[in-house]
Parts: C-alpha cells; structure tokens; sequence
C-alpha cells in the first residue's frame, strides 16, 4: 500500500513538474523566437528552440524527478564527423527523457508520433524544435503510417544532416514488448540515409527504463536506467544493411554488458 501511495505520489509530482516545464519552455521559445526573427534562419531558430526544450525536459523528468535515477557507464563519444545519427534501443514512453542526459551538451532532432504535436505545449515545443514527424494511422493495429508521411519525414532528416544537425532514432520502431529478450529487428530507413550523408551512427543501449513507465499503465515507477554509449560506427564504405547489423550488434553487447542484464545470466 505504502509502494502504491508512493508511486501515486511521484507520479503527480513528476507530471506536474514536466507539464509546467512546458509551459515555461513554451514561453522562452516564443521569446527567442521573436527575438531571432529578424537576423536568423527558420533552422537556426529551431535549433535554438530545440536545446530550450531538452534542458528543461533534461531538469524536470531526470533532476528533479523522485522516482527514476539514470547512470551513464559510457558517456557520449568525442566525434570526428559533425554528421551523426544516434541509433537507440526502445523500451518505453520516457526513454527520449532519459536519453537527454546521455546526449548533453548535443541536441539531436527526434522522430516523433505525429499525434505528439497536439499535446498542449509540450507538442508546441516539439513542433518549435523542428522535430521529425511521423503521421500514423488505424491501420496494422495503429501502426500504419499515412500516406507520404515518412518520406516527408525522411526529407526533412535527410536536410537536418547535410547541415550537420543530428537526429535520434529508435530504429526497432516501437518499444520491444520483451525487454529481458533481444532487440527487435533494426529497420533499414535510417541507415540507408546513414549511407547516403556518410554520417556517422552512435549506438547507445538502455535498459531498466521499461519500469519508469511501465506499459499500460497510467503511473511512473522507481527505476534505474542504465545507459551506455558505443563508440561511433562510420558509415563510408558499408551498405545500408551491414551498417544496420553492425550498429545491432554493438547495441545489443553493449546492453548486454549493463549490470541489470549480467545480474539476470
């Protein structure tokens, strides 16, 4: 009883703090915004927009929250190549809050559900930040995408690296509904476009982070989430599918190596 009145309380406290860190990161991108206008450009805006918005999700879902406690066992590699994709495994709905950390002072743009611009401030922010947007459907169980969405969406990656802005992405596509199994199958879209800027991929593993949020559940929980970022894998030289196996495997051995998975061998 105790544990549920906690989690009770977390939760509303965590919400609270992450909703009302939208509207605050709402009101300082107008500002910018208004205040670039003039002497910038829509992406150099966005991008200012984009480190607003991730800081203060950054404070409000990892700083401040009671319940979760990140741990970094392999910070985010030093790079050659400003042209990079940071390639995620996917567990749960706080993963892109628990990600930031790992990734500051770098702020990448993220593919989103395109139903995630609507929220209330938080979705305003996202569109802000010039995030990707997929646009999804009914079909294949809520996972059909509409028509030229994602080619849209992978135009807009593709600008986003020629001008070396990085993006993330989860390339299992949805979060793995096993998480103590293996990964899912990488989807090649990414890595094609990988090949195509010859940018360079970074493989980062999670794991734990299926209990922060725990699918179907409304409520938070205490977790720690364990992170770890591989060394860069260049994309010149390989195709799109042996970049994908490549970037696979080293995510899956670098998860593997997290203490909470050696605690389960």
């Amino acid at each position: 009883m105790a544990n549920q009145v906690a989690r009770v309380a977390g939760t509303i406290f965590t919400g609270v703090c992450i909703f009302l860190g939208w509207i605050v990161a709402y009101i300082v991108q107008m500002i910018t915004i208004a205040v670039m206008y003039p002497v910038s450009t829509p992406s150099q805006r966005a991008d200012v927009c984009g480190h607003i918005f991730r800081r203060v999700n950054y404070f409000t879902a990892s700083l401040i929250n009671p319940l979760w406690s990140t741990v970094i066992l392999r910070p985010f590699p030093e790079l050659k190549n400003e042209k990079f994709v940071v390639a995620m495994n996917h567990l749960s709905n706080a993963d892109p809050w628990l990600c930031i950390g790992p990734l500051l002072p770098r702020d990448c743009k993220w593919v989103c559900k395109g139903s995630l611009f609507s929220v209330p401030f938080g979705g305003w922010c996202l569109a802000n930040a010039g995030d990707l947007k997929v646009e999804f459907t009914s079909d294949k169980g809520g996972w059909g995408t509409k028509k030229g969405s994602v080619r849209s969406m992978m135009d807009q990656a593709k600008a986003c690296l020629q001008r070396n802005q990085p993006i993330a992405v989860y390339p299992e596509g949805v979060r793995n509904f096993t998480p103590a199994g293996p990964l899912n199958e990488f989807k090649l879209g990414f890595f094609t476009l990988a090949v195509e800027t010859e940018a360079t991929v970074v493989p980062v593993a999670l794991s734990g982070s299926e209990k922060c949020w725990p699918r179907g559940n409304w409520m938070f929980d205490a977790a720690t989430v364990y992170v770890s970022c591989g060394d860069p894998i260049s994309s010149v030289g390989h195709t799109a599918e042996s970049l994908r196996d490549k970037v696979q495997e080293a995510v899956t051995k670098l998860r593997d190596s997290h203490p909470d998975r050696v605690a389960t061998k």
